[in-house]
C-alpha cells in the first residue's frame, strides 16, 4: 500500500504550482549553463534544459486533458537560489520526488505518473553527469 501518495492535493493549483517550479528551473539552468565554470557542465546543463522543457510541455498538456484549460498568465516561474549543478540537480530531485508522491492515484494520473518517473530518471542521470565533472562550486 502506497501510503505516502496522496489525493487531497489534487486540483489544477497542485499542478500549476510545480509546473511554476519546472519553469524556475528551467531559467535557473540556462543561468548556470552560462556560469559553467567548464564546458563539460555547460552541455550537460543544456541537455538538462531541453529535458525540463519537455517535462514541464508534457506534464501541462497532460494536466489540460485530465482537468482542462489553463490561463495565459498561470505559469509565472517560481526562482531558484542554488549555485551550482549540485545543488541545482538536488533541489530537482528532491522537489520532484515530493511531487511525485503526491500525483492523485486516480487511473486518469497514471500517465503523468509514468512521465514523472522518467523524469526522475532522467535526473539520476544527469546527477551522475554532473558528478563526472571535475567542478567545484562557484
Amino acid at each position: 500500500m502506497e501510503s505516502s501518495r496522496s489525493t487531497e492535493v489534487s486540483g489544477s493549483q497542485f499542478f500549476i504550482n510545480f509546473l511554476n517550479q519546472l519553469e524556475g528551473w528551467k531559467t535557473k539552468c540556462k543561468n548556470l549553463h552560462w556560469a559553467a565554470p567548464k564546458k563539460n557542465i555547460h552541455v550537460y546543463l543544456d541537455e538538462f534544459k531541453d529535458i525540463l522543457d519537455d517535462y514541464q510541455d508534457g506534464l501541462a498538456e497532460g494536466y489540460m486533458g485530465i482537468l482542462g484549460k489553463m490561463q495565459p498568465n498561470a505559469i509565472k516561474g517560481t526562482p531558484s537560489d542554488a549555485l551550482n549543478a549540485f545543488d541545482f540537480i538536488s533541489e530537482v530531485k528532491s522537489a520532484t520526488l515530493a511531487f511525485y508522491d503526491k500525483i492523485p492515484q486516480e487511473t486518469v494520473y497514471k500517465g503523468i505518473a509514468s512521465e514523472c518517473e522518467t523524469f526522475i530518471q532522467n535526473i539520476n542521470k544527469y546527477d551522475y553527469l554532473f558528478h563526472l565533472c571535475d567542478i567545484r562550486p562557484y
